[in-house]
């Protein structure tokens, strides 16, 4: 199957080389078998050779029409796809932008205090008061921070999620290079801020992580790449998941 996909990208690429190539081979066949025999002045006789060049030379050019044809049709349907693949992708975005913006912190009179990425500056604080008072490792600090508040950030990390799986699996399809891979998830990574990406990365390490594991061992994805590992405050946490950090 590889070897026919091949030989159909190379006669889409060189339909015109390919041309000359048959038209060459095919004259070079005619003057060995008949290189003794004078050429001839009748039109009848050179009828009979025009028809001994179409009847040979007519399915060659017909065979690469069909395949550049074939071929073309390919190209559009992959941009096609590329095209809603982008269409989506930057859906994700905008609907992890939306998702973002929905949390809020509200104060005891119901106004908004906190909105957003400043949401998640309150959370981590939450959780580490948790961890002071209690004593506890920062990921047990964050398991009692999602019994009170999960339901504030989980459809969050339903979307991060999706946005990486988004990329991962048009990967694994052939919708998108291996080299536009990485672009897409750097395009991801750069718009998630440090407090995001500790919740986040807290939650990949709690029995709520769900499928994240295959993200986290794409190595072209690196989702924690950025994770500054002084928030978490817990060296033992970050050995025992070996994230990639930055200080």
């Amino acid at each position: 199957m590889r070897k026919n996909k091949e030989l159909v990208g190379i006669i889409s690429r060189h339909p015109f080389y390919l041309g000359i190539a048959a038209i060459a081979i095919l004259l070079l066949a005619f003057a060995i078998n008949f290189r003794k025999l004078d050429i001839s002045s009748t039109i009848a006789e050179w009828g009979q050779f025009g028809d001994y060049l179409g009847g040979v030379l007519n399915p060659i050019f017909g065979l690469i029409s069909v395949v550049i044809i074939s071929a073309t049709l390919q190209t559009q349907i992959k941009y096609s796809r590329k095209q809603e693949f982008d269409n989506q992708f930057f859906s994700l975005l905008q609907l992890y932008d939306s998702v973002l913006q929905s949390i809020d912190m509200h104060s005891l009179d119901g106004s908004i205090v906190r909105k957003g990425r400043d949401s998640f500056f309150i959370f981590y604080g939450h959780i580490k008061e948790i961890c002071d008072e209690r004593k506890v490792p920062l990921n047990i600090g964050y398991s009692s921070f999602l019994e009170q508040r999960g339901w504030e950030v989980e459809h969050y990390f339903r979307t991060v999620y999706h946005l990486f799986k988004h990329v991962r699996d048009a990967a694994e399809s052939g919708l998108v290079e291996q080299e536009d891979k990485k672009k897409y998830y750097d395009l991801i990574k750069s718009q998630i801020s440090q407090y995001e990406l500790v919740l986040l990365w807290l939650n990949t390490q709690s029995e709520h992580k769900g499928k994240w594991d295959q993200i986290i061992l794409d190595a072209a994805a690196e989702p924690f790449e950025h994770l500054n590992k002084s928030l978490l405050n817990n060296a033992h946490l970050i050995s025992s998941a070996n994230p990639k950090t930055s200080e």
